[in-house]
C-alpha cells in the first residue's frame, strides 16, 4: 500500500548556480589616482624650483647692484617707519628748482609704475631687493622684496598685532622673469597669473598675504588689511568691483606699494592704480592733506618742466605710461 506524503518532510531550499562576480573595468579609477599622484609630483617639483629661484634671485641681485641687506639710512634699521613719503625723497633746499622730464627720470623712485595687461615692466627699475625673513614672516625664507615696502610692510604686520592678528605672513614677493613664465604656464588659465613681464611681482613692490597660510578672503584679518594699509603706503591693488578696469580677477591677499599720499588718496576715493593716473593725467594737479601735512601731485609730460618751490622736499616717479608723477611737499 501507497503510503501518503509525509508533510513533515524537511523542505531544503534549492540549489542554484554561483554566479560569477561582475567584473568591473579599474581602468578610469586607476588613470584618475596616476593623475593625481602626478599633478602632486609636478607641484612638488614646481614648488622646489619656485624656493631655488627665489634663492637664485636674491643672489644674483645681491651680486648686481642691489643690496643685500636694508642701506644703514633706512628706517628698517631704526625699527620705525616714516608717516611722511620720504622714499628716496629730494630735498630742493632755500631756492625754487626748476626740473626736466629727464632730469626727473633720472631720480625716479618708480613706486607708481604701472603695470598690467596693457603695460609692460620697464627694463630697469629702481630700489633695493632684500631679504624678507627677519623682518616680516613669510613662507618662503629667500623671498625678497624692496625695502621701502619692506620698511612699511614690517609697520602694517606691527600694527596688525596690536589688534591680536600676529600670523599675517608673505606667500609671495619678488618674481623673477623666469618663475612668472613657469607660474604662467601652470596657472595663466582663466587669469590667475599674469604673463611674464605683466606682473607686479616682478617689480618689487607686490606682495601677497596670507593668515597662518590661508586664504585672507571673507575674514576679519583680510578686512582689518582693507581698511588699514593705506596707513602704510599699500593698495589692495585688484578690488572686487573693479575687474573690468584692472583686467584681474579679485585677489583679496594682492597688495601694492605706492607710498603716501597716494594710497590715502585712492583708498579715500575708491581709486585703483589705473584710474588714479588717469585722474593726474586729466587734472595735471592734486592737493592732499594729510597727517598736516599738504602735498601736491602733478603729472608731468615728456615735454614739460616743473617748478619746484623753495624749502620743498618732493619725489618723482614715472607711471609707465609716458609721464612723471611728482609728489611735494614743505620742510
Amino acid at each position: 500500500m501507497r503510503q501518503g506524503h509525509n508533510h513533515n518532510h524537511r523542505q531544503y531550499p534549492r540549489q542554484t548556480k554561483p554566479t560569477r562576480p561582475i567584473k568591473t573595468n579599474r581602468a578610469p579609477r586607476r588613470i584618475f589616482l596616476f593623475a593625481i599622484c602626478v599633478s602632486i609630483i609636478v607641484l612638488g617639483v614646481f614648488i622646489v624650483n619656485a624656493f631655488r629661484q627665489g634663492q637664485a634671485a636674491y643672489d644674483n641681485y645681491s651680486n648686481s647692484g642691489y643690496t643685500a641687506s636694508p642701506s644703514p639710512r633706512h628706517p628698517l634699521n631704526a625699527g620705525g617707519y616714516s608717516q611722511y613719503n620720504s622714499d628716496n625723497s629730494q630735498y630742493n633746499g632755500h631756492s625754487p628748482q626748476t626740473l626736466s622730464f629727464n632730469e626727473l627720470a633720472d631720480i625716479s623712485n618708480d613706486l607708481l609704475l604701472l603695470v598690467n595687461p596693457d603695460y609692460a615692466v620697464p627694463p630697469h627699475i629702481s630700489g633695493n631687493l632684500v631679504r624678507i625673513s627677519g623682518y616680516v614672516r613669510a613662507l618662503n625664507p629667500a623671498a625678497i622684496l624692496r625695502d621701502d615696502a619692506l620698511t612699511h610692510l614690517r609697520a602694517m604686520f606691527d600694527s596688525a598685532e596690536n589688534y591680536g592678528f600676529t600670523q599675517f605672513r608673505v606667500t609671495q614677493a619678488f618674481r623673477t622673469h623666469e618663475y612668472q613664465q613657469n607660474l604662467f604656464e601652470v596657472m595663466g588659465e582663466g587669469g590667475l597669473a599674469a604673463p611674464p613681464g605683466h606682473s607686479e611681482h616682478q617689480v618689487g613692490l607686490a606682495v601677497d598675504i596670507s593668515y597662518e597660510g590661508v586664504n585672507i578672503g571673507n575674514s576679519v584679518q583680510g578686512d582689518w588689511l582693507m581698511a588699514n594699509s593705506y596707513r602704510y603706503g599699500f593698495i589692495l591693488r585688484y578690488p572686487e568691483h573693479k575687474t573690468e578696469i584692472t583686467g584681474v580677477p579679485f585677489e583679496p591677499w594682492h597688495y601694492r606699494y605706492v607710498g603716501l599720499p597716494h594710497a590715502y588718496y585712492m583708498t579715500a576715493y575708491d581709486l585703483v592704480l589705473e584710474e588714479y593716473i588717469q585722474l593726474l593725467q586729466q587734472e595735471s594737479e592734486l592737493t592732499v592733506r594729510l597727517n598736516g601735512v599738504t602735498y601736491t601731485v602733478r603729472h608731468v609730460s615728456a615735454d614739460e618742466t616743473i617748478v619746484i618751490p623753495e624749502m620743498y622736499s618732493f619725489t618723482a616717479s614715472l607711471d609707465n605710461t609716458g609721464g612723471i608723477i611728482v609728489t611735494m611737499w614743505p620742510n
